[in-house]
């Protein structure tokens, strides 16, 4: 208010009135003889008008700084009214004795802080036993969503008794119970058929195990004894060659050289036919070993084996010779005269002494 009223004072050290009353004194305008040049006049024109402008913006200010200052002193009375009478109050709500009012005053502090750690201590017990908020909101809504897909579960479920009790309403005269009947009782014949079905099945799948396994044994009794008979034949002929045998009809499939399986309708015929008489005289040696002599009769064979292949075949045939009857029938002298043994024939029609 100070400030306000200084400033005042330096742009109107009389009084806003008189400041006012100097503007009115001012004389009015006139012509005036021997009047300067028209940029003269027109410069100091501009310089009377910036000076009245300067003026009337200091009253303007100087106004408003004014009613401020006004306005400033009223509240600043209402305050200082208003502080007297709180002022008052407080006097009289005083106790007579300051030092009792001072003891007790301490005292209910001590109180009001012993409460205040109390609860500060239960609040913090409470928060950390408190359980947290996003996961008991999650809980929560899992929980609405179970309940609502619960109820609404529930009322399909309702919806579809109010059907079926109006069903077996609508069928209650249809005869629905005896077609019951008759349908449990095809079940129960149904049922005692695929029992009797499911037994004949276990036994025709424990038949098959039984002769899937007896297959297997005879065949390793089989093939394995002719293979081992067979190895030393086919390697006067073929090194290194094994006879691959057919599993379902037990005859030689291929002759496998080289790795490579070659079947058995692809060979030449010379070499089908030593195959064939090579497997003869294994069977030969292994009913032989079993006490079950036969002897081998080979008529008009090796009819397309070549010079050199002929005469392994005739090693082999010495080979198994040991304790075996070969009897070779044949008309082709030249091609058999190297094969050795005991040569019978005849040129008449009668047999020769030995053959009698």
């Amino acid at each position: 208010l100070q400030e306000t009223r200084a400033a005042l004072r330096g742009v109107a050290p009389e009084g806003l009135r008189a400041l006012e009353n100097a503007l009115a004194a001012l004389p009015a305008p006139r012509e005036i003889v021997g009047a300067p040049d028209p940029e003269s006049a027109a410069e100091a024109l501009r310089r009377a008008e910036d000076a009245l402008a300067a003026a009337e913006t200091a009253f303007e200010s100087a106004r408003g700084r004014d009613e401020q200052a006004r306005l400033a002193e009223i509240r600043a009375l209402t305050t200082r009214e208003a502080a007297a009478t709180r002022l008052a109050e407080l006097r009289e709500t005083l106790p007579e004795d300051p030092d009792t009012a001072a003891t007790a005053l301490a005292e209910a502090q001590a109180e009001v802080e012993t409460a205040l750690a109390t609860a500060r201590e239960a609040l913090a017990a409470l928060q950390g036993e408190a359980p947290d908020l996003t996961s008991a909101e999650a809980t929560l809504t899992r929980a609405q969503a179970v309940l609502d897909q619960a109820a609404k579960r529930q009322r399909e479920l309702s919806e579809r008794k109010a059907a079926l009790d109006t069903e077996i309403t609508l069928r209650a005269g249809e005869g629905v119970e005896e077609e019951l009947a008759a349908t449990e009782e095809a079940l129960t014949k149904a049922t005692e058929r695929a029992a009797r079905y499911g037994f004949e099945r276990d036994t025709l799948v424990l038949l098959k195990e039984t002769l899937e396994t007896a297959r297997s044994e005879a065949r390793e009794h089989y093939f394995e004894p002719v293979t081992r008979e067979l190895a030393p034949l086919l390697r006067l002929l073929w090194p290194e060659a094994e006879l691959v045998f057919d599993e379902d009809s037990a005859l030689p499939r291929a002759l496998l050289r080289g790795g490579q399986e070659e079947p058995m309708e692809v060979l030449s015929g010379g070499t089908r036919e030593q195959i064939a008489l090579l497997v003869r005289l294994a069977f030969a040696r292994l009913l032989a070993r079993g006490g079950r002599h036969a002897p081998v009769i080979l008529d008009d064979a090796l009819v397309y084996t070549d010079d050199t292949r002929i005469e392994r075949m005739f090693d082999a045939l010495h080979r198994q010779a040991g304790d075996l009857q070969i009897l070779v029938l044949t008309c082709r002298q030249r091609a058999f005269r190297d094969l050795g043994g005991q040569m019978l024939s005849y040129e008449s029609g009668e047999l020769p002494e030995e053959a009698r």
